[in-house]
């Protein structure tokens, strides 16, 4: 039985990282006879009679989720997906034209798209630049969501223009989840087939913007 924690609601213990002896104890001695903190990722919760791993923990799990739900979290959030669906692609040997403009290897940094999504919003307000849907960065982080990606069809969701170009400050837009979900790899033709013209109108103003010599795609 571990000692009461977590907002003292679960049972927390151990495990020497030297002996790998369980207790409630959060200190262990080294080799060199010195008392040391045991890392959290030494750390369980007793959670309905099962141990869990302090972010599969209903409190810590709280806890990251009202960060995410921040502006900075939740760009941080987007970039990290941004930096992993890099990361797949470059393992399949699939490379997209020009470069991440938005990488940051600074812990807890986003500044770039951070900037990126203020120029956004002072230019077409806190909304879908296209569908005109107010923005949300609601992230449920629960544990037995589907890959915690339920989708919120008004998150914002950042939409590269043209999908064999990377993201780029020129390529970047940020859209709802709806308008990223719903364009995917569908032509221009498809698009105005089954969306809303006014969408299709706004989406085709803010690539003649970007992108002035490429009317041509745009043609269905």
């Amino acid at each position: 039985m571990g000692r009461i924690m977590g907002s003292g609601k679960y049972p927390v213990r151990y495990t020497n990282p030297i002996t790998g002896a369980i207790s409630p104890t959060s200190h262990y001695v080294n080799k060199q006879g010195i008392k040391k903190q045991i890392n959290t990722k030494y750390r369980e919760y007793e959670v309905n009679g099962e141990w869990l791993k302090p972010h599969l923990a209903p409190h810590v799990r709280e806890t990251i989720r009202k960060i995410l739900n921040t502006k900075q979290g939740y760009m941080l959030f987007i970039l990290r997906q941004i930096d992993y669906s890099s990361k797949q692609r470059e393992k399949k040997g699939r490379y997209l034209q020009g470069e991440n403009e938005f990488i940051d290897n600074r812990r807890g940094r986003c500044d770039k798209l951070m900037a990126h999504f203020d120029k956004q919003v002072a230019r077409y307000g806190n909304k879908c630049p296209i569908t005109h849907i107010p923005f949300t960065m609601d992230i449920f982080f629960q544990r037995f969501d589907v890959n915690n990606q339920i989708k919120t069809f008004s998150n914002i969701s950042p939409d590269r223009i043209f999908n064999y170009i990377d993201y780029t400050e020129q390529n970047l837009i940020f859209t709802s989840q709806l308008w990223n979900l719903k364009k995917g790899e569908s032509s221009m033709y498809e698009l105005e087939l089954a969306l809303n013209p006014e969408w299709i109108e706004r989406y085709k103003a803010i690539v003649i913007e970007r992108f002035p010599d490429q009317k041509y795609v745009l043609q269905a």
